[in-house]
């Protein structure tokens, strides 16, 4: 992707962004805690590793709050942008690092899924750390009761969250080299 011009990245960013956000879209299964489990992160990771910490957390984290907003989670969208280009820029730092230091192919399942679990620990993060800040909030206090209860809250979503980036890091096996063969080719 480093010989993309930078018109050919803008557009390619574009196309990842949306792709990103239809993918999120297409099956979303709902979650206890109010989220749901999708098939984005997948393509979200794709955005890091292909695109790198710049142009992938944009394309991420677009394409990812965008769906939040079509999918009537408003109040969602912010945090989501932040969270996916932060887990796009965990994955594609992580996969530069993995790359630079072992001799195999690009783009191998394991660099990919390596790269992936290690993105995906920060959208875990992420969303576990908001769901707490929005317990407190709605709560209208802050003491250890509530930092408890919130915290317990949140926690009961670790299952669901620990299934989204299995799925993500399944996904962005089998969508990073694909979406690569079709940028490359497309120009």
């Amino acid at each position: 992707m480093d010989r993309l011009t930078s018109s050919e990245k803008k557009v390619s960013v574009l196309l990842l962004a949306t792709l990103t956000c239809i993918a999120t879209m297409v099956i979303k299964l709902p979650t206890p805690g109010g989220g749901y489990v999708n098939l984005g992160d997948g393509f979200v990771l794709a955005c890091g590793i292909l695109f790198g910490p710049v142009y992938g957390s944009i394309a991420a984290g677009t394409g990812s709050s965008l769906a939040d907003l079509i999918n009537g989670y408003s109040h969602m969208a912010p945090a989501t942008f932040i969270i996916k280009a932060i887990t796009a820029t965990a994955a594609s730092i992580c996969y530069k690092l993995i790359t630079r230091h072992h001799i195999s192919e690009r783009y191998s399942y394991i660099n990919v899924s390596v790269a992936g679990a290690a993105g995906e620990s920060f959208m875990i993060l992420g969303y576990g750390i908001y769901r707490i800040f929005m317990h407190i909030y709605e709560s209208g206090r802050l003491n250890r009761a509530v930092v408890q209860s919130a915290a317990l809250s949140s926690a009961s979503e670790l299952p669901y969250d620990l299934l989204q980036a299995a799925a993500g890091v399944i996904i962005a096996v089998i969508m990073t080299p694909l979406l690569a063969r079709l940028i490359t080719r497309s120009r």
